[in-house]
């Protein structure tokens, strides 16, 4: 493929049916025009095999040969990527037909732009959400339904309860220099999406698409060690990794040169009320 025009990561492990289902929704979005790159976190069951044989020359099937995480499975699939545009997919997700379509529209009526973000909704074992992503976290209300900037938005993208979906991002290339590397953090369990989604927020212009064109699906396979099944509650020694894990990327997002003083304000209280949650965890384990 020459100069494809978007490069899709997709980090797997043992996820053999679900990440063929995710690579045939990245590869319908535009024919011959889609780079997917996906990157076998040292699977243990049939997962390269099966992609292999599905897919064969049409994706590019990166091995590693011990388990790395995610984090590290999608900077080994940023350092091959290639297309003028990028983005990342889960195993377990789907994007729906049209939404590389979409995003370019946004592209073209918000010239300058780096980065768009889109709506998406979330299934549990098939079960949807009553509300899409958008609704949750106020960015629905905060657009009013509508295309437009980021940065016009009254939203706080430093609250924690402000993320989107790894897979609703898509950004231009090129601003990989400004983002820094590696471009996901390698020593988290939990968050390592959020990080490099605030730098993008602070980093990019950024235009949001106030549609749903992601499905994230949670299913209990075994493969989310370290963190709660969906639909379960979480352990305590699980609770205090994802908050130690919150309160790293806080601190360090807090460190970013010339943040908005709300941002500022709003990270600032959330490092805060994530350390006294995190302490009071740590002392009813102890």
């Amino acid at each position: 493929m020459n100069s494809p025009l978007l490069s899709v990561v997709i980090p797997t492990w043992n996820r053999a049916r679900l990440v063929c289902e995710a690579v045939d929704s990245a590869l319908a979005q535009w024919p011959e025009g889609v780079e997917v790159i996906v990157v076998d976190d040292g699977s243990k069951d049939n997962t390269a095999d099966e992609l292999a044989r599905r897919f064969g020359s049409r994706i590019k099937l990166l091995h590693m040969p011990h388990r790395g995480g995610i984090g590290a499975a999608r900077n080994t699939g940023v350092s091959q990527a290639s297309g003028e545009l990028l983005a990342f997919l889960d195993s377990d997700d789907l994007w729906l037909p049209g939404k590389l379509e979409a995003e370019l529209r946004v592209f073209e009526r918000l010239p300058g732009a780096e980065a768009i973000v889109s709506d998406s909704l979330t299934f549990v074992e098939g079960q949807a959400s009553d509300r899409s992503r958008f609704a949750v976290n106020g960015l629905l209300a905060a657009t009013h339904g509508q295309v437009g900037w980021l940065s016009d938005c009254s939203w706080l993208w430093g609250h924690w309860k402000n993320t989107l979906q790894i897979g609703s991002i898509t950004l231009r290339r090129s601003t990989l220099a400004r983002l820094g590397e590696p471009l996901f953090p390698e020593d988290l369990i939990c968050g390592e999406d959020w990080a490099p989604e605030m730098r993008v927020y602070h980093e990019c212009r950024v235009g949001v698409l106030p549609e749903i064109w992601s499905h994230i699906r949670r299913f209990d396979d075994g493969t989310r060690p370290g963190r709660a099944c969906p639909g379960k509650p979480a352990t305590m020694a699980q609770r205090i990794s994802v908050l130690r894990d919150k309160l790293t990327i806080l601190e360090q997002t807090l460190k970013l040169h010339g943040l908005r003083a709300e941002i500022a304000t709003e990270l600032e209280l959330c490092r805060f009320v994530t350390a006294q949650q995190l302490a009071g965890c740590e002392r009813f384990e102890g």
